[in-house]
């Protein structure tokens, strides 16, 4: 067989096998990208000998199974005796409505004294829409409203908010 036929023999197998054995790699590694790198080097390796696995008589799919799961295996041999390095410091995460965490937490306070004000309709939608990032018709359901009172809830305590923010001089923080 020449490197040629070799090649488009194999590119055949993988297209017919890639979705086979993602499944299985998926199912023993138990996350999406170990068993990205098992299915990997599972073809790596039956690459460097497909002259010889196509000598052989069986199935060539089960054989790719197996070389799967054993590259699983190894991974996890391999990985077991890595132990995780601390970090230093935590990477910053953002809060539900996108604010980085520790932003957020310095300006809460100011956001909760802001809402406070607001009539109950209007701090019960902004809360439920705003701060907990639910969409207008899940929280006109919880509250027995209609998707458009919701959001005409939020426009008129938008500009309730604007208007506490330019009486308090703060014009910055919305």
């Amino acid at each position: 067989m020449s490197e040629a036929d070799q090649g488009t023999d194999f590119e055949a197998f993988v297209l017919e096998t890639s979705a086979v054995f993602s499944r299985v790699a998926r199912a023993e590694a138990g996350d999406l990208h170990s068993a990205e790198d098992a299915v990997q080097t599972a073809y790596m390796r039956m690459f460097t000998s497909w002259e010889k696995i196509v000598a052989r008589p069986g199935n060539r799919a089960a054989y790719g199974r197996i070389a799967v799961k054993n590259a699983v295996k190894d991974q996890f041999r391999r990985n077991r005796h890595v132990s995780p390095a601390p970090l230093q410091e935590l990477p910053e995460q953002e809060s539900r409505i996108g604010i980085p965490d520790a932003a957020y937490e310095i300006i809460k306070e100011d956001i909760d004294a802001l809402v406070a004000k607001l009539p109950d309709r209007q701090r019960q939608v902004v809360t439920l829409c705003v701060l907990q990032d639910m969409s207008p018709e899940e929280a006109g359901k919880r509250l027995r409203l209609k998707e458009e009172s919701v959001t005409r809830y939020i426009r008129i305590a938008i500009k309730n908010l604007k208007k506490y923010v330019y009486e308090t001089g703060e014009e910055g923080t919305v």
